[in-house]
């Protein structure tokens, strides 16, 4: 079985596996070093989150914009994921907000 870091050298086309892993499974592992796996996220909720950017300012500039900054800031405060919500809905307040 391949190791951590095999899965992070690799292009999320090879890491299928990971498709299996809860949501709060990748965040262990984007906290534990694993940064590519973050991907797998962004990946899971563009669609949401750009349906929820693109409902507030009208625009798919803006709604853009927003999921941008909304990847990074949820990215960036990982750590603060308290797992009272879904992560879906942590990430989508943050767009939201």
């Amino acid at each position: 079985m391949p190791t951590d870091e095999a899965f992070s050298a690799e292009p999320l086309h090879a890491r299928r596996v990971v498709s299996g892993l809860s949501d709060e499974e990748v965040v262990d592992r984007v906290r534990a070093g694993d940064v590519g796996l973050f991907e797998v996220l962004m990946r899971r909720y563009n669609q949401r989150l750009y349906r929820a950017a693109r409902a507030i300012p009208g625009d798919d500039a803006e709604a853009e914009d927003v999921m941008q900054d909304a990847y990074v800031r949820a990215y960036a405060h990982l750590d603060q994921f308290a797992r009272r919500a879904a992560f879906a809905a942590w990430l989508t307040k943050i767009a939201v907000h």
